[in-house]
């Protein structure tokens, strides 16, 4: 009992002293003291639990953006327009080694430069016939989704393989200037290709040239599309209203690519070169009233609706870009055809990150002739959901052993340029 009573009388002693000490502070030491320690718990809470700040502060990425990351070897832009290089790298750049501009053009940054990364591969080898207008006209819906909704988003084309003797996608296609777009193109070339895949199999690996655009890419959101696809005015609204949140995965409905005698609501037709309210028009789904886009719950993705949720899921596939690096991209080696639908139920099934499915389409098919896709060289491996849903099957690329991650991309080839669009003279 005297041995409890003793440490008692110290803890009490103790206490008073403690007492004593707090009682020196003021009323208003104690008040910021307070203030500044709720302040760091909440901005842990929200850190933890909730999407970053930049993704629901309006523009709040553009305390982030600088345009050294512009440097480019690109040998025309807009010769009439402001230089788009802040001074100093301006006036430094023809002191920069062509390895050093080169690192500057890939260089994704600590921190996102852009609202948005749109993300897409490419190749003028005229797929499923009359490509010049369908490409062109992605590239048009992208400008004005950016113009329209004055947030600062990136058009990342990869282009894989380029085919010998033609023109390349920057040399071939308008790339109309805005103040809130910025072009980049990442040339992949056959070099690099058939140290992928050999001589032989397809001239084009979507997935793959897909990864490179998601390793590289400077949005804080990343959306992978096709060449086809041209946004509705709900992708709009959605950029506007800042709906995308972090660790998830947004996929939308999307009729399936084939002949149609009456093409349904998420296969159009565009006219080349249309006006930009013409692109609007063609793809006219529009649900919300302004500013007030709302995506639906969480979708519960199992066995019973996964083929519905993931269906031409390579159309659109958005998420946080350190959501994409989670996954690590799409399986590059041994994977089926459907690489598209096997990521979003790795994000499901195996790293248990929300998908959301909506019926509100963001972006419309542009209709084109169907064409038959071979395997290739490698054999396909059988995918058991099943076994993916219960965990005991994981589908994933090795940890740096995507996006040519592991390539010497210099020694290799890999091009990149950056540009703001403009007529080159």
């Amino acid at each position: 009992m005297a041995a409890r009573f003793t440490l008692a009388s110290g803890i009490t002693s103790r206490v008073d002293a403690f007492s004593a000490y707090i009682s020196t502070f003021s009323k208003r030491s104690l008040s910021l003291l307070l203030l500044l320690t709720a302040t760091i718990s909440v901005c842990f809470l929200y850190s933890s639990h909730s999407p970053n700040l930049l993704s629901t502060t309006t523009d709040g990425f553009r305390y982030a953006h600088n345009e050294s990351h512009l440097l480019s070897p690109g040998k025309y832009d807009c010769a009439r327009c402001e230089q788009p290089l802040d001074h100093y790298f301006y006036n430094n750049h023809k002191k920069l080694q062509p390895k050093q501009i080169w690192e500057a053009c890939l260089d994704r940054g600590v921190v996102p430069e852009y609202y948005l990364t749109v993300v897409m591969v490419a190749r003028n080898d005229d797929y499923a016939g009359n490509q010049f207008h369908r490409l062109q006209n992605a590239i048009d819906s992208t400008f004005t989704l950016a113009e329209k909704t004055k947030t600062l988003i990136e058009l990342l084309i990869i282009e894989w393989n380029p085919p010998a003797g033609r023109r390349s996608v920057r040399e071939t296609y308008r790339y109309r200037r805005s103040e809130y777009l910025t072009y980049r193109i990442i040339t992949v070339p056959r070099k690099i290709h058939e140290t992928l895949r050999g001589k032989e199999g397809p001239d084009a690996l979507e997935y793959e040239g897909k990864n490179v655009g998601i390793r590289f890419a400077r949005g804080e959101f990343i959306v992978c599309t096709n060449q086809d696809d041209v946004w509705a005015p709900n992708m709009h609204n959605a950029v506007v209203s800042r709906s995308f949140r972090k660790k998830m995965f947004y996929t939308q409905y999307q009729d399936s690519h084939t002949p149609y005698d009456q093409l349904p609501g998420t296969i159009v037709n565009v006219p080349s070169f249309t006006t930009d309210e013409g692109l609007l028009e063609a793809c006219p789904h529009n649900a919300y009233e302004p500013h007030a886009f709302t995506f639906p719950a969480p979708q519960v993705v199992d066995t019973t609706n996964f083929l519905v949720i993931a269906h031409e899921a390579s159309d659109f596939t958005l998420a946080h870009r350190d959501t994409w690096q989670m996954t690590r991209g799409y399986r590059e080696t041994g994977a089926k055809t459907w690489m598209d639908m096997e990521l979003l139920l790795t994000a499901a099934w195996t790293l248990d990150i929300p998908v959301t499915y909506t019926r509100d389409t963001l972006s419309c098919h542009q209709q084109h002739d169907m064409v038959v896709h071979q395997n290739s060289q490698e054999d396909n491996q059988d995918v058991d959901v099943g076994k993916m849903m219960s965990k005991e099957e994981t589908h994933m690329n090795e940890q740096d052993q995507w996006g040519l991650q592991h390539i010497k991309l210099w020694e290799y080839g890999l091009q990149c340029e950056v540009f703001r669009g403009g007529l080159g003279i």
